[in-house]
């Protein structure tokens, strides 16, 4: 784990507003076998993760970071692929 990755466990939802959370996180998420489009998307936590699930039936959450720069730079480091 580097010093912009933070565990799920450690994220707590914003109390005044549920679909934020503290510290702010942005995630990296795996979609399913079949998806369109690029494989990996990255996104504000968990606003990004229900929208994902929405339009593609379920996404796997990789990593969560504290930096929005380093989600994408990984996200789009795996989509390379």
């Amino acid at each position: 784990m580097n010093e912009y990755e933070i565990s799920p466990a450690d994220v707590k939802p914003h109390p005044n507003n549920p679909s934020w959370t503290m510290p702010k996180t942005w995630g990296v998420w795996k979609l399913p076998e079949g998806a369109a489009g690029k494989k990996y998307r990255m996104g504000n936590n968990p606003i990004r993760e229900k929208e994902l699930n929405i339009e593609f039936g379920g996404s796997h959450l990789l990593v969560l970071y504290t930096s929005r720069i380093k989600a994408k730079e990984h996200a789009d480091e795996l989509n390379q692929k």
